[in-house]
């Protein structure tokens, strides 16, 4: 599938520890593939019933290499509006989509976040749902800025190798990061950690909010990595998610939204 064998891929993950090993072995294999884009979700709970993915968010392991999006999907509450994930939690076989899936049948606010997605280069994919013991989910997407034709091509090539791939890449993560998710209540923040937060969910880089709040980016990605660490996440992508999953935010209007200008 890629350069590095597909039985060497999978016989490697055992021996992966923290999110950025799993994330950055997954975004090497997939290149090597032709999928520029991937996102797996892995969540623990006792029952994963339909549309809960808003709700359960707080819980789960979040490995991307596409942190812009998925800050984007998160501020704008997509996940009760994204018809793949609808289907996923139905359905045990993948769900290979473009901007067109469930053209007919969609509601507005699932045809508005097909159309987002489109717009930001989520253009066509392949989501393999894992449905595990107790209740848990993972779900695995890969995702491809080429044609549909070219597409096609490489789904003719990679689809099987790609539903082995999700569910030994979720095992290996639910072991080595699930007990992860299972921390105790957040200490509370500064306000300092608060403000740099919301920045985060605006988009905001680590050099552009310390512009913006006047400190230094170092001092920034301090502040971020004390949030990481009371939070037990893995990057700041997951840490602005569980903040807004938490209702940090609940009266915060974006920069954008409220007419402030750029830095």
């Amino acid at each position: 599938m890629a350069s590095l064998p597909l039985k060497d891929f999978i016989s490697g993950l055992p021996g992966l520890r923290t999110a950025g090993e799993f994330t950055s072995a997954l975004d090497a294999f997939l290149r090597g593939a032709g999928f520029g884009q991937f996102s797996y979700v892995g969540v623990k709970v006792d029952a994963v019933r339909e549309n809960q993915l808003a709700d359960i968010a707080p819980q789960y392991i979040h490995l991307t290499n596409r942190p812009d999006w998925d800050l984007h999907y998160i501020k704008h509450n997509y996940a009760k509006a994204d018809p793949v994930a609808r289907e996923c939690f139905s359905s045990r076989l993948p769900v290979q989509w473009s901007e067109a899936f469930l053209l007919n049948t969609r509601s507005h606010e699932e045809s508005l976040f097909m159309e987002d997605a489109w717009e930001n280069g989520i253009c066509r994919g392949y989501t393999v749902p894992i449905h595990g013991p107790g209740g848990e989910l993972g779900l695995m997407m890969v995702c491809s800025p080429e044609s549909d034709r070219e597409f096609t091509r490489l789904m003719d090539l990679h689809a099987y190798d790609l539903q082995i791939i999700a569910h030994h890449f979720h095992d290996a993560a639910q072991r080595a990061l699930g007990k992860q998710t299972e921390a105790s209540p957040p200490i509370p923040l500064i306000s300092r950690e608060v403000e740099i937060l919301k920045w985060t969910v605006d988009g905001k880089t680590a050099w552009e909010i310390g512009q913006i709040v006047h400190i230094s980016e170092r001092t920034v990605n301090f502040h971020l990595r004390n949030v990481m660490a009371k939070f037990g996440v893995h990057n700041k992508t997951h840490a602005a998610a569980k903040a807004v999953n938490l209702g940090l935010f609940s009266g915060h209007v974006s920069a954008a939204r409220a007419g402030q200008p750029a830095p």
